[in-house]
């Protein structure tokens, strides 16, 4: 079956983000998958502040992506979720790059374009660098 992905964070932006892909998953008969990036650190252990900041990260991340697929089971869908490591963008688009995913939803927090240009968007490099189609919520 194919899916459409979802890049979600546990911002408001991307809960809407998750809504409109699980409409249009209802909608197309398609799967529904939650993917969370967390950040990568490399192989060496940081200081325990560090480590003990990317746990918390992770369990809040469960928390989300569990919250996410409850709500939409109760609408009868079956989303899968996963927490992959890494840089948002390149992550999402390497996930989105294999043969079950033909769709991928994300949010964008409507900075800028000055705030674009320093911190970055997510949504713009997705863009940019995914192979399949991208749909932007605001």
């Amino acid at each position: 079956m194919r899916n459409v992905l979802v890049g979600v964070d546990g911002s408001a932006e991307s809960e809407r983000a998750a809504n409109v892909a699980a409409a249009i998953a209802r909608a197309t008969g398609r799967g529904l998958v939650f993917t969370h990036v967390l950040p990568s650190f490399g192989v060496l252990p940081g200081p325990l502040e560090l480590v003990s900041w990317h746990r918390e990260r992770e369990v809040q991340a469960f928390r989300d992506l569990e919250s996410l697929s409850q709500r939409q089971t109760s609408f009868g869908i079956e989303p899968q979720t996963e927490i992959l490591v890494g840089s948002p963008a390149e992550v999402l688009a390497d996930r989105a790059a294999e043969s079950d995913v033909d769709l991928v939803v994300i949010g964008h927090r409507g900075r800028s374009a000055a705030a674009r240009v320093l911190l970055g968007s997510v949504a713009d490099r997705l863009m940019q660098i995914c192979g399949k189609s991208v749909l932007v919520v605001r």
